[in-house]
């Protein structure tokens, strides 16, 4: 269930969020997802600064999907 509410709120943004493509969430959320299957180089500055501000891919996926929910939660109940 999770899955598709994370895909449903990836669409809200889509839809409402202005520049959501060039959006820094989604830059990082490619990171997490490299650094989950192992794609980031030992030596590469985004592993770094996953690895500083993150325990595990885990806790960073878990702050990024907060972050999409906060952005998309205005636009879940449009009046």
């Amino acid at each position: 269930m999770k899955y598709i509410e994370f895909l449903l709120a990836l669409d809200l943004l889509a839809k409402y969020y202005p520049k959501y493509h060039s959006h820094e969430l989604l830059l990082l959320a490619d990171d997490i997802w490299k650094w989950i299957n192992n794609e980031l180089p030992e030596d590469s500055s985004a592993l770094l600064y996953l690895k500083t501000y993150f325990s595990s891919p885990a806790d960073a996926f878990r702050a990024l999907w907060r972050e999409i929910q906060l952005l998309a939660g205005p636009f879940v109940n449009l009046n």
